[in-house]
């Protein structure tokens, strides 16, 4: 059983600065969403390696993921972490206006017949967390030199 949560927005940028943003872990910080830190381990030749710190609705968390970058995506794959599975990504579309971002995020729990019942406690959250990732990353873009 997966949940999901999904936003997109139109990013007023060109396409490589919001790849760069979505890659940048001030970004996420700057802003009013779950992750408070992320710590870059290493760079790949097709993305990197990172620890994300936050926390999953009342609760601290921290994963660590890889991030893969594609011409028009970003996935984000958990390596570890407190869920069964969880994975990301960030969708890149050139629009009239600039580019639409739009960020998914499915989560596997994997806590047996209790998982329903998390995911119901935890879906509105789970929006209104990616909702405000979209946002921060465009503002990010918006205002980058």
């Amino acid at each position: 059983m997966t949940m999901v949560a999904e936003a997109s927005i139109v990013v007023r940028a060109p396409l490589e600065r919001v790849r760069a943003v979505v890659l940048d872990p001030e970004a996420y910080a700057a802003a009013d969403t779950k992750v408070n830190r992320i710590d870059i381990e290493s760079r790949t030749a097709d993305g990197l390696i990172a620890r994300i710190h936050g926390h999953l609705g009342p609760f601290r968390s921290m994963l660590r993921a890889r991030y893969t970058v594609h011409d028009r995506r970003i996935d984000l794959d958990m390596l570890q972490g407190r869920l069964r599975g969880f994975h990301a990504e960030f969708r890149f579309e050139e629009v009239d206006r600039g580019i639409r971002l739009t960020h998914r995020e499915e989560y596997d729990f994997g806590y047996g017949p209790a998982t329903p019942l998390v995911e119901r406690a935890l879906q509105r959250w789970a929006t209104r967390s990616v909702e405000a990732e979209v946002r921060a990353l465009r503002a990010a873009a918006e205002t980058a030199d």
